[in-house]
This record gives C-alpha cells, structure tokens and sequence, in this order.
C-alpha cells in the first residue's frame, strides 16, 4: 500500500461532470482526495440539468477556455512538441473514421496545465470522448494514462476502444461481466492490464435512518430505456401471482420510453399501481429506497447490444438495507446472492411477477434479516473506500 504523502497528483477526465446518473464518478472523485491525491476532474461540459453538488471538488471545463487561450495553448504545445503533434493531426484521420475528434487547439490548454503539474496522470472515465483526448494528451505530453470503461462505451459505442483500451497503462472496470470481455478485446498480450474495481458507494451515506417499513412496495431506479427493462416489471405488477400482493411500484428516471411505458400502464389498468415518478435527485432517490420493500433491476440486453454492466443503484439498496430482485444477466449475477437478493431470466415477466411475490410474501423480519445480509456484502465488496484504494494503488504503479 503506497503512503498518503506518496500519492500521485490525478486528473480525472470525463464528457461531462456532474452527470446525476454516474454519482460513482463524483463518489470516487472525493474518495481519492481523501487518500490524498490532489484530484483535479476536467470535463468537456457540463450537464443539460446538473443535479449533484460539488462544491467540495475542483472542476475545470474545456467549454470554458476562450478562442484566445485555446490559440495560445496551441502554439505553445505545437513549439515544444512538434513531431508528436504532427503525429497527432496523422492519426486523426484514422479516429475520425469511429468517432468526432476535436481539433488539439480544443485540448492544449488542458495539456500545458497537465505538464504544469509536476507527476500529474490522467484517469479518464467512459472509453468515450474524454478517454480519446487523455490517449491524446499521453502521446503528446508522455504521462501515462489509465481508463475505467464501463458498459456503452464497451457494447454499444465501442469507438476506437480497442486502440484506447492498449495505449492506457490501467485499466478498470466494475464487474467481471465487463473484465472478462475488456481483456478479450485488449488481446492476450496486455490482458494483465485490465482489473476489477468495483464502482462501490458510501455505506455511511446509505444507511437506514428507519425500521425497515414492511409493507409491498417496489421501486425501481434508472433511465426509461430499453436495456432497463421496465416494461417487464410493468407487466410483472399486472401478473395474478404478483398483484394480490403489490400495495405500489414506483419508477424512478426519465427518458424516450416514457410513452411507452405510460402506454402500458394503461392497457394493463395498472394506473394507482405503477408510478413513473420521472426524475429525482440523489436525496430523493435515497429516500424512495429507504421506504421500499425491494428493489427490481430487471435488465435485459437491448436489440441494438446496449446493456448495463453492474447498476450502482442495486449496491446503494443493498447498503439501505433493501432485498433486490435482478435479472440474470451482465453484472448482476454478480450481485445476486440468495441471502440477499433474486436472480431471474432476463425479459421473463412472470419469472419476474414471482420473484417479487417471493420477496414480499415473507414476514417482515425475514426480510429485514435479508436486507442486513446485502449491507454486509456492500461493506465487503462493494465499498468506495475500498475500491478506491484499490484503484489508488494501482494507478502507483504507472510507468
């Protein structure tokens, strides 16, 4: 384990910051402060509709450098790095073919305040935007680089992400689902690389505040797409084996399948049943899994390959103290101990329908005996505090 007076000063780039859907971002940004990295987050922009405070962390935006200091930062890069950056404007040829490359005018303010900071190393989230530009800013500036890659950016959008996955010395993901293909797709000869940091979250943050509530309510948490699988837990509130049982499911997130999703309701008379309560912020989101009985993340893998990988917010119930009920497929096997949690085929609404009732149908200590065996787990495997550390050690190794 490297000293907190050792560790290495740590630029975490991303598209966008804060992003209300990615808090394991903003969770291991602070974590790594707190072991003591000089942690700076540089982004492209930020978020339409930012729900998440970060006061507390130093940000800096791409969209914000002027015209001028854009020019400026160029010529100052080109004058001490001329072949790399020659070699830069060859290759972008080739990235262009996968994906929108920004001119490096756009990039060389943030690669003089890199070379600036003497040791700094770029930690890069998503194999997106931001890992193109820290591929870019290791070529020219020669700091290493490491990549958490997590579940579009591997399936759905997998631009120029075998080039990027072999030219950072690091990189991570949270399940071994999403390892097990990085390192198929790194190739054997650099497989070593690629290792299992779990996007953990804060037990202290999710703790029960209140008795476990009982009751039949379910909730489910994420954006209203097809790789969540919501339609089949619509359906599910609808099946004889589940509705004598349900008092409420609620839907928390937004996104293109609301209709959809409204649509169904209707057709089944499910309205008073099944709230799609649209968008919350983190605290209301905590506070919904708190009064829930279970949990469903009934994910499926989408007809365009779109998937989820390990959904943070099945740890955050764990850690409340909420029995789960998932679908059988990326990540979350992973998570789907019987002590704790229900594993179902994905798409099966029936099998999802009795899952549920399963859950429901035991008695309220049984229950709050399952919901004590996830927080367990969550402490065990799926801290942020010991993820992060983890990761913090392995990014001491960078060449």
């Amino acid at each position: 384990m490297s000293r907190p007076g050792d560790r290495i000063p740590l630029q975490v780039w991303c598209d966008e910051f804060p992003v209300g859907s990615e808090t394991f971002v903003l969770g291991e940004v602070r974590q790594l402060a707190a072991l003591g990295h000089p942690v700076e987050v540089l982004a492209g922009r930020r978020p339409d509709a930012p729900a998440l405070g970060v006061h507390d962390v130093a940000v800096r935006y791409l969209e914000d450098d002027t015209t001028q200091e854009r020019a400026l930062a160029f010529a100052c890069v080109v004058a001490r790095h001329p072949l790399r950056c020659l070699a830069d404007l060859h290759h972008r040829r080739r990235w262009a073919r996968e994906e929108a490359v920004p001119p490096l005018r756009t990039l060389a303010p943030a690669l003089l305040r890199l070379e600036r900071s003497p040791g700094a190393r770029i930690h890069a989230h998503f194999a997106a935007g931001a890992a193109l530009g820290a591929l870019r800013a290791s070529a020219i500036t020669g700091r290493p680089w490491s990549l958490t890659a997590h579940a579009y950016d591997i399936y759905l959008l997998p631009r120029n992400l075998r080039e990027k996955l072999r030219a950072a010395t690091v990189v991570t993901s949270g399940c071994d689902y999403t390892v097990s293909d990085l390192r198929r797709i790194i190739g054997p000869d650099l497989a070593h690389r690629v290792h299992r940091i779990v996007m953990g979250v804060d037990p202290e943050r999710f703790r029960r505040t209140l008795p476990h509530p009982g009751g039949a309510s379910v909730v489910a948490v994420g954006r209203l797409v097809e790789k969540k699988g919501f339609v089949h837990l619509v359906r599910a509130a609808a099946d004889p084996v589940l509705a004598p049982l349900l008092e409420r499911v609620t839907i928390i997130g937004d996104g293109p399948l609301r209709q959809e999703l409204e649509d169904e309701v209707a057709r089944l008379g499910l309205a008073g049943v099944v709230e799609l309560a649209g968008r919350r912020d983190p605290a209301e989101v905590r506070d919904a899994l708190e009064r829930a009985a279970v949990l469903a993340m009934p994910c499926v893998i989408a007809a365009d390959g779109d998937r989820d990988s390990m959904p943070v917010v099945v740890k955050e119930a764990l850690a409340m103290e909420v029995p789960v009920v998932v679908s059988d497929e990326v990540g979350l096997s992973e998570l789907a101990c019987p002590a704790f949690a229900r594993a179902v085929a994905p798409g099966d609404h029936r099998a999802l329908a009795a899952a549920l009732a399963d859950v429901l149908a035991r008695p309220a200590a049984e229950r709050a005996a399952m919901g004590a065996a996830g927080r367990r787990f969550v402490i065990e495997h799926a801290n942020v505090a010991t993820e992060t550390a983890r990761l913090s050690d392995r990014l001491a190794v960078l060449a």
